[in-house]
């Protein structure tokens, strides 16, 4: 007879599962001591949900279920942003979080993730695709079952089991788990109707969101694109779904977008959107009058399909890249127009700043790392000088949520993702704001020799929040660091080799140096603070 926590640490290694992020306690225990028993390795963090978003990094590195657990009560709810980032972003994360013994329900505990006091199995469920508290070992076969089957399915995503400390440790004779299989999901009826309203367009689009990226669909966006000769933009998101200097391509759009790519949005008949919500960050200078009249929208969640635009809209649901492989096979008698596609030169002209433009460190960030490596993008400001200026050259390298938008995720995201792919280059870009919240987790990534590239923009303040207030209200409240912090001293203290640089000679340097070590470093890069981040078109008025 095996316990469930053996049960569980087997199903994990048969998945290909070989590391498992999270902070140990208590009621988490038997389970975690399991897994380290079969084989995989726990990476400890220093706070839960930056290993939250280290699973996140290593499901979206490896395709395959990325493992985060804490341990009951506030061990658990501070899994609880990293399991909405997961969900915004189509991640299949397996979180795992304790709870008292069941035998023990109803006895006031420290660190209760009962119903009396944080019920997490109920928390979770808002910020997941399936939460349940497994109240009985018997019950442990079908409920992993499930959450296993929902985490891999068509709708990839992140999924929820709290388990008590005497279910984790009952013995069973039994406990049957299959193995979930992939299942293509097709919309052939759907993918039929497409060719018709590609030759009723004048002006059709294509508009390549993060599913491009989630689902590795580069290559078939690459040859839709060529066959009908289709212009490209992407979306925040959708950045690197297709390299920046392909003749197709015109440019990012919305927030951190350049004028011609929102030009393309205000001018075609016809979206073919893959992959992507549509949400404020991409649309936000779409003018009302100019929706197309068609839409033809790839997007596996239903949720805002044919809501968002007044267009009449053809949804294909399921797998991206399955449905763009299938309708490419149909078309294999189909004649290209005849059209000729040059580059388009979207760029708009680099600042001209006393200090250190950040727009133009980035506009040559590429050229300064192999090609074989994936940047990680934090939220804020230099998220969206990215969007805009970095030169993608491998497809899917970028990784960058607009939707969510959790400050901090990339740090942790870019540990888990270096757990998975040890020989490739990985690069985090975050700012001082989201250092200040998860930059512990440097540490994290030196106890475990994960030499990952931090580059930590600091300007001392909130950037984007301080210059859209100031557009908005006139006032900055709250966004100034009136003591700023010292990136490269706080690294150091952690362990990491560290960089100040306030030039693009010394940050040059510092990267070729950072790369050359195969240590964790953090680089420090003081930037302009008055330069204007690519945000300014989405604003509130308070009037």
């Amino acid at each position: 007879m095996k316990t469930v926590a053996d049960y569980l640490a087997e199903t994990l290694h048969k998945l290909g599962v070989t590391h498992v992020f999270g902070i140990i306690g208590k009621s988490i225990c038997p389970a975690v001591l399991k897994m380290v028993d079969h084989g995989l390795e726990f990476i400890p963090g220093r706070h839960e949900s930056s290993s939250g978003f280290a699973a996140a990094g290593y499901a979206l590195q490896t395709g395959r279920l990325g493992v985060a657990f804490a341990t009951s009560g506030p061990g658990g709810t501070n899994l609880l942003t990293a399991a909405a980032h997961a969900k915004a972003n189509n991640l299949p994360v397996l979180f795992i979080t304790g709870h008292q013994s069941i035998q023990e329900l109803g006895i006031p505990q420290c660190q209760d993730s009962s119903s009396y006091l944080a019920d997490l199995a109920e928390m979770f469920k808002p910020a997941t695709l399936f939460s349940k508290l497994v109240e009985r070992g018997d019950h442990f076969g079908t409920l992993l079952n499930h959450a296993l089957s929902i985490a891999l399915g068509p709708n990839k995503g992140p999924v929820h089991l709290c388990l008590p400390f005497d279910v984790q440790t009952e013995l069973l004779a039994e406990c049957r788990i299959v193995m979930p299989e992939p299942e293509p999901l097709i919309s052939i009826t759907n993918l039929n109707r497409i060719l018709p309203l590609l030759h009723k367009s004048s002006h059709p689009l294509i508009i390549a969101g993060k599913g491009v990226n989630r689902s590795r669909a580069h290559d078939e966006l690459l040859q839709f694109a060529e066959q009908f000769q289709i212009p490209v933009i992407t979306t925040p998101g959708g950045k690197g779904a297709i390299p920046w200097n392909h003749p197709l391509y015109h440019g990012p759009c919305g927030v951190g977008g350049f004028p011609h790519a929102d030009e393309l949005l205000n001018q075609s008949d016809l979206y073919i959107v893959l992959g992507s919500r549509l949400s404020d960050m991409t649309i936000c200078n779409l003018k009302p009058e100019n929706h197309p009249a068609h839409l033809i929208q790839f997007d596996s969640d239903p949720a805002f399909v044919g809501k968002i635009l007044h267009s009449q809209t053809l949804h294909i649901t399921g797998d991206l890249k399955d449905n763009l492989q299938f309708l490419l096979g149909t078309l294999t008698e189909y004649e290209a127009p005849k059209k000729e596609s040059t580059a388009v030169d979207y760029t708009v002209p680099l600042p001209t700043l006393p200090n250190l433009s950040l727009a133009s460190i980035l506009d040559e960030l590429s050229d300064m790392l192999p090609y074989d490596h994936t940047l990680f993008v934090d939220d804020g400001s230099h998220g969206f000088h990215a969007v805009q200026r970095y030169k993608v050259k491998k497809p899917g390298s970028f990784v960058f949520d607009a939707y969510f938008a959790c400050m901090g995720n990339a740090i942790g995201m870019a540990i888990g993702a270096k757990a998975a792919a040890p020989d490739e280059t990985i690069v985090c870009i975050t700012g001082d704001g989201c250092f200040m919240m998860l930059g512990a987790e440097i540490n994290t990534a030196v106890c475990h020799n994960l030499p990952v590239i931090f580059i930590v923009v600091n300007n001392k303040q909130l950037d984007m929040a301080l210059k859209g207030m100031q557009k908005t209200t006139g006032r900055i409240d709250g966004t100034l660091f009136e003591v700023p912090m010292d990136a490269s001293k706080f690294a150091e203290a952690l362990g990491a080799a560290a960089f100040r640089a306030e030039t693009h000679d010394e940050f040059a340097a510092a990267l070729k140096a950072a790369q050359e070590l195969k240590q964790v470093a953090v680089i420090e890069l003081l930037t302009d603070r008055d330069e204007i981040p690519p945000t300014a078109h989405r604003t509130v008025n308070l009037n």
